[in-house]
């Protein structure tokens, strides 16, 4: 089905636009989730005065360190996806493209918090040693990206479809446009 190019539907545009949205969302729910739970562990680990094993030092530094970029490839791999719908509703690709970019959004998200669930919940994550808990800078930054990049990309996601709705009305003369709507509802003249 990657292969052959069809003609390619509004339906399938518009189900491939809701599933990047939804991919997005999976992905910065299960970010948000494990950045918060690799929190609560470390301040648990620390105030029973317990050494983290390596492999939650290293889920820490990539999680809850390094989170804001998880936060904008999260962004990044959005806009691929409604890239890739915007090209395959020029008829150039298939839409099918769009659909597996998205679908391996959410799957590495999930190999991401299956990663996290195994560092966090390890049978041999503590021992009997402190370690402080001084917040970083880039931690500091990771704790307010994610609403930011959530919120960035819900505004990329609307104006995306937005403006294709408008690009439709403009090259379908056979029903209302969106500026019909505005103009009999909003500004009565």
């Amino acid at each position: 089905m990657l292969g052959r190019t069809r003609r390619t539907s509004r339906l399938d545009v518009g189900l491939a636009i809701v599933f990047a949205g939804l991919a997005y969302l999976v992905w910065s729910l299960i970010a948000g989730g494990s950045r918060e739970l690799v929190q609560t562990f470390i301040a648990s680990a620390a105030e029973f005065q317990m050494t983290l094993p390596t492999i939650t030092r290293a889920v820490k530094i990539f999680f809850v360190d390094a989170g804001f970029v998880i936060d904008l490839v999260g962004l990044a791999w959005l806009i691929a996806s409604m890239a890739l719908v915007l090209v395959a509703s020029r008829q150039k690709i298939s839409i099918s493209w769009a659909w597996v970019c998205a679908v391996c959004q959410a799957f590495v998200a999930g190999l991401g918090a299956v990663l996290v669930g195994t560092a966090v919940y390890a049978p041999h994550a503590m021992t009997a040693r402190g370690e402080d808990v001084d917040p970083s800078i880039f931690e500091r930054v990771s704790q307010i990206s994610l609403p930011v990049i959530v919120s960035l990309a819900v505004v990329i996601w609307l104006t995306f479809v937005v403006w294709l709705l408008v690009e439709r009305s403009r090259w379908s003369r056979r029903g209302p446009t969106l500026r019909d709507g505005l103009r009999t509802n909003v500004f009565k003249s």
